[in-house]
């Protein structure tokens, strides 16, 4: 494992994007989402970078961690697991709750990302080792919402 300083890790997570959502920061999409905003870098086997943040879910307070895993030497990332007071969420709580993220700062999710590798992602910032179009539940997903 490669040693990157934190300040780094944390940078490629807050100036990154999430390919269906060009044009908006993470970090700027989650700070007019959450309070408390709090970003901790877990160096294992690999390098996560964990942010935690409150924001109000189903009108209750909630604490929410979206654990990002850092790839190819800082050039890109993937979120690995979201947390709502403690509870893993499956892809399409973790994509409603990235929807309601996006509305907030106004933005809207492309179902239609750029990256060649991948149709429809907006769970992480490059797809490559995850071929989205093939997942029924994304495919679901997006059927359900053209309804």
């Amino acid at each position: 494992m490669e040693n990157f300083a934190e300040e780094d890790c944390i940078s490629l997570i807050c100036n990154g994007e999430f390919d269906a959502l060009p044009g908006y920061s993470i970090g700027e999409l989650f700070e007019g989402f959450f309070d408390n905003i709090n970003y901790n870098v877990i160096k294992e086997d690999e390098i996560y970078v964990d942010f935690t943040g409150e924001a109000t879910c189903d009108e209750k307070p909630c604490l929410v961690l979206i654990r990002f895993k850092v790839e190819d030497g800082l050039e890109n990332f993937e979120i690995v697991e979201v947390k709502v007071n403690g509870e893993i969420l499956v892809e399409e709580e973790i994509l409603d709750l990235l929807e309601d993220i996006a509305y907030v700062a106004g933005a809207v999710i492309d179902d239609e990302c750029d990256d060649d590798d991948c149709e429809h992602c907006s769970s992480h910032h490059h797809c490559h080792d995850n071929d989205c179009e093939d997942d029924e539940d994304f495919d679901d997903y997006y059927e359900d919402d053209e309804e």
